[in-house]
């Protein structure tokens, strides 16, 4: 077994900081950085902030209103603290939804941004931001999981303050890592390989299938969420719905039908660029 003796916080005299808020800012920072850089030549730098800016918005909100929504029985009789996120609580697929509709939003609202390109670019920011946060979630001892026999990463979280538990356990939240980084490198080989000339989208939907997949398997390890449904968590709930979308989502836009019902939708027309 793996000994993580860490502390949540970071204590600076009177003054802590917590890993977890610093590995989710440095994650979104990372999420944020590489769709832009991808989408460098197809998109102003202008339009690819006001996208990412609201993304990012859109991500927190959900975040946060997933992971109420999952622990409402306690936040029912605590309505004070919905608000409090600096305490704690998102939940990933949240800010995978939240995101995903605020940045969409914006960019319906634009003529000069490609929707289905800049989604494929998010694809791979969103994947690097998951995994990047989820260090945060190793250094806390989040997201309890089923004992390990010293088949995988085994693991005991020893900190006095840790939220951990004594192990030996799966480390679930790193099998998670590894395979939002993999998502990365799928999303990163299919923009550079023929895929990239397929229609616009199909890269973001083919990522969305991969997490949904990972997401509903690895979560046949984690213990003490919510089961309120087959015995499946609420992520694993989530994930199916996510899969259900993208079969279909794929072969609508395989078949261009999706891209040709976006384009029915109405946007603002250009501004004129002053003389």
């Amino acid at each position: 077994m793996i000994e993580i003796p860490f502390d949540p916080e970071i204590h600076l005299g009177p003054f802590s900081l917590a890993w977890h808020g610093i590995f989710t800012a440095v994650g979104i920072f990372f999420g944020v950085s590489l769709p832009i850089r991808l989408l460098r030549g197809r998109v102003t730098e202008e339009a690819a902030w006001a996208v990412a800016t609201w993304g990012v918005v859109g991500g927190i909100t959900g975040a946060r209103l997933l992971h109420v929504i999952d622990r409402w029985d306690f936040y029912s009789e605590h309505l004070d603290q919905i608000v409090a996120i600096w305490t704690g609580g998102i939940a990933v697929w949240g800010a995978a939804i939240g995101g995903v509709l605020g940045g969409f939003i914006v960019a319906l609202r634009r003529t000069d941004i490609p929707i289905g390109a800049t989604a494929d670019a998010a694809a791979a920011g969103l994947s690097l931001g998951f995994a990047i946060g989820r260090i945060g979630d190793i250094i806390n001892g989040e997201h309890h999981a089923v004992a390990c026999n010293g088949i995988g990463l085994c693991v005991g979280f020893t900190n006095p303050a840790t939220l951990g538990q004594p192990g030996p356990v799966h480390l679930v939240v790193a099998y998670d890592m590894v395979w939002d980084l993999l998502g990365v490198a799928l999303v990163l080989l299919l923009m550079r390989t023929a895929l990239a000339r397929a229609p616009q989208g199909r890269i973001f939907w083919t990522w969305v299938l991969w997490y949904a997949v990972g997401r509903f398997a690895l979560g046949f390890l984690r213990v003490g969420d919510p089961t309120p449904i087959l015995g499946l968590r609420q992520d694993q709930l989530v994930a199916v719905i996510a899969a259900t979308v993208a079969l279909p989502a794929l072969a609508l836009v395989q078949a261009n039908i999706l891209p040709r019902v976006l384009d029915l939708v109405p946007r603002p027309r250009p501004r004129p660029r002053p003389t």
